[in-house]
C-alpha cells in the first residue's frame, strides 16, 4: 500500500483565512484532490509538527529553518 503525506491548503472565508490539510500519495495527488476544493490554494507539504507547549522554543526552530530553506 503507498504512503500518503500531508499537503496543506487555505482559503478566504467570512472575513478570515481557513486552513486545511488534504492526505495524498505526491504533490500531483494533492493538487488533484485540490481542485475540488476551487477557493482553496496550496500552500506546500507539512515537513514538521512542532507542539506548541514549547512555546518560545518551537518559534525559534521555524525561524532557523525558513531562513535557511527558504
Amino acid at each position: 500500500m503507498r504512503q500518503t503525506r500531508t499537503f496543506l491548503f487555505s482559503y478566504y472565508h467570512d472575513g478570515a483565512w481557513w486552513d486545511l490539510s488534504i492526505q495524498a500519495y505526491d504533490r500531483e495527488d494533492a493538487l488533484a484532490r485540490h481542485k475540488k476544493l476551487p477557493n482553496a490554494r496550496y500552500d506546500g507539504e507539512l515537513m514538521a509538527v512542532v507542539p506548541a507547549r514549547i512555546g518560545w522554543i518551537a518559534r525559534l526552530v521555524v525561524a532557523i529553518r525558513n531562513a535557511f530553506c527558504s
